[in-house]
């Protein structure tokens, strides 16, 4: 068997690896998207809760409501603080899909192009044999 027909099967295995690795890669992507989307709702509800309570205490409101306002705003910005931490772990794991990716789609370029120069020198070397065949029938019929 051909260089090139033996490398073929590996060359297959990289392809997926690498499929496998840029599905990874999409997953982690849209991971945190999705993490930002949540991210912005959360600030939002926290500004407009944030409206809310600058009205409730321009109009008077008591200390107990002084203080739930307080709470609650307390929550949404440890809420925010959260999210924040999983979108920073989100990105570095997306950043580590993706250096993964990479290093898959180096692996199966270079095999790529392993089987490329084979080939090119297996029909080097079919042609040289082929123009050798001619020569001999050539010679052959010239005695």
């Amino acid at each position: 068997m051909v260089q090139s027909k033996r490398l073929k099967p590996v060359h297959r295995v990289a392809e997926s690896r690498e499929q496998t690795a840029a599905r990874e890669m999409g997953d982690s992507q849209r991971y945190v998207h999705k993490q930002e989307e949540r991210l912005e709702e959360l600030r939002r509800y926290h500004n407009e809760y944030l409206e809310r309570f600058h009205t409730a205490a321009k109009q008077g409101m008591s200390a107990i409501q002084l203080q739930e306002y307080r709470a609650f705003l307390a929550k949404l910005e440890r809420a925010i603080r959260e999210q924040e931490a999983i979108i920073k772990d989100g990105r570095n794991v997306h950043q580590l899909n993706k250096d993964n990716w990479q290093q898959k789609h180096i692996r199966t370029q270079a095999l790529g192009n392993v089987i490329d120069r084979y080939k090119q020198a297996e029909n080097k070397a079919q042609d040289k044999r082929e123009q050798n065949e001619a020569d001999d029938r050539s010679q052959r019929k010239s005695k």
